[in-house]
């Protein structure tokens, strides 16, 4: 065992000690070699067996700002395509801002920084999902179209890349309903912008009229919108139109019931999203990239279990023992977030964690002489003691791209370094944990050198 566990005392309170569950959870979990993403993947074998009857695969990620977890992501997603002909990846991305990398990944056309600069998420304009994107291209180049990965988003926060994609449909299918709509389609533009909520920046009132409007409009038009554009152009703006509503009904949900509801609306949208790309892609397997509070199969961990099904929860729900989810946890080191309650509000900085919670797994896998390691929480163990272990709930480090400061997070009650940790029933959260001992922050690329 290594010498920087965390002193906890000789037992955890259920009688049973941290080195006798590390020395079972180091029996039953399996050491990778590095999160390198060039380096031969022959050790991700392991991994490889546990998802080859999985459908959808949700990568997940303990914090949105730290480089080891989106290389190794990386390094899965590269084992994916090359030994189990992954073809679609998927990720907590806007789904119409997430076209403009799907067409550089498919068709070499456009320029990745902006890509991934229009997501608008400083947390996917990183280095680390930039050589991912530029991986997928290198992959795909030369191959037959029908061969090649695809790159999708799956978000519905903002109305910008939707309202610009059905501006654009419509001035080549129809300009005078186009020019009918212009003032509504502009007041609906939020411009990649939100409110003093975080909701998208949208004008009310012009929004309800066009989402009423363009409802009825598809409706009544989709066949000769199909034969004047494509198929595929009017089941995207049909699509794109979905988002503005999405988007619409999260700022609803913020604004009438409050922040709960809202993130229940973002993961119901999110799985809709991805069940409609899945059958229009036609795939038999699909990578959901996204952090692990949506991935994990049980609740958001900014909610009570009851109050938030995750979007993990929804895939659980259609596609039952072919979605698995994948979570993440860490020990120690940096990550990128941004600060708030404390004197760098709202700023994005560096920040890092206190010893890990007692009787927390993150404390157990710290226990183990694992630097980077994977566990099945499927594997069969000679000792049913960790088994028995993890049926109670158990912490693990789990922030999204925020750190909360001593105030802690607006309507919830815990507060400081104890915000950062998430306590579920693990086995019914996750059907495995990916757990790196040592981290640095993510690179956020500078744009304006491109």
């Amino acid at each position: 065992m290594t010498d920087d566990t965390p002193t906890e005392g000789p037992t955890t309170p259920d009688h049973t000690s941290t080195d006798e569950l590390a020395a079972q959870l180091q029996c039953s979990s399996v050491e990778l070699a590095t999160t390198d993403p060039t380096a031969d993947h022959a050790d991700l074998d392991p991994i490889g067996d546990a998802l080859t009857d999985a459908r959808i695969i949700g990568l997940g990620e303990a914090t949105h700002g730290t480089r080891e977890f989106f290389r190794l992501k990386h390094r899965l997603v590269r084992y994916l395509v090359e030994e189990q002909g992954l073809r679609l990846f998927t990720m907590e991305a806007n789904l119409p801002e997430a076209m403009a990398l799907d067409t550089y990944i498919v068709h070499g056309e456009g320029d990745p920084h902006e890509a991934l600069a229009g997501t608008h998420f400083w947390t996917w304009r990183t280095e680390a999902v930039l050589a991912l994107v530029e991986w997928l291209r290198e992959f795909n180049a030369g191959r037959p179209l029908d061969d090649r990965v695809r790159f999708y988003g799956i978000d519905a926060q903002y109305t910008a890349g939707a309202i610009n994609y059905l501006d654009e449909f419509l001035t080549d299918a129809d300009p005078s309903l186009r020019d009918e709509l212009r003032v509504d389609l502009a007041a609906a533009d939020d411009e990649g912008n939100t409110n003093d909520q975080y909701m998208s920046d949208h004008d009310p009132e012009a929004t309800e009229r066009l989402l009423n409007r363009l409802g009825t409009v598809f409706e009544e038009r989709r066949e000769a919108f199909a034969a004047a554009m494509s198929e595929r152009e009017t089941m995207m703006a049909r699509r794109c139109l979905r988002v503005v509503e999405q988007a619409r009904q999260r700022r609803v949900a913020r604004e009438t019931d409050g922040i709960q509801d809202s993130m229940i609306v973002r993961d119901e949208a999110m799985a809709e999203n991805l069940s409609w790309i899945l059958n229009r892609e036609g795939t038999d397997t699909a990578v959901l990239w996204a952090h692990d509070a949506h991935v994990c199969r049980t609740a958001n961990f900014s909610a009570t279990a009851d109050r938030a099904p995750s979007l993990g929860s929804h895939l659980a729900d259609r596609y039952g023992d072919e979605y698995f989810a994948l979570g993440f946890d860490f020990l120690r080191g940096s990550f990128r977030a941004i600060g708030v309650g404390l004197s760098s509000e709202s700023e994005l900085d560096t920040w890092s964690l206190d010893a890990p919670p007692k009787n927390s797994i993150t404390r157990v896998f710290s226990a183990t002489d694992h630097g980077l390691a994977f566990f099945d929480f499927a594997t069969d163990r000679a000792d049913d003691r960790l088994e028995e272990w993890l049926t109670q709930p158990r912490a693990k480090r789990e922030l999204g791209a925020v750190y909360y400061g001593s105030d802690g997070p607006s309507e919830n009650e815990k507060d400081g370094q104890a915000a950062h940790n998430a306590v579920r029933i693990l086995p019914e959260a996750f059907d495995g944990l990916l757990f790196v001992r040592e981290t640095m922050p993510s690179l956020v690329l500078d744009n304006s050198e491109h």
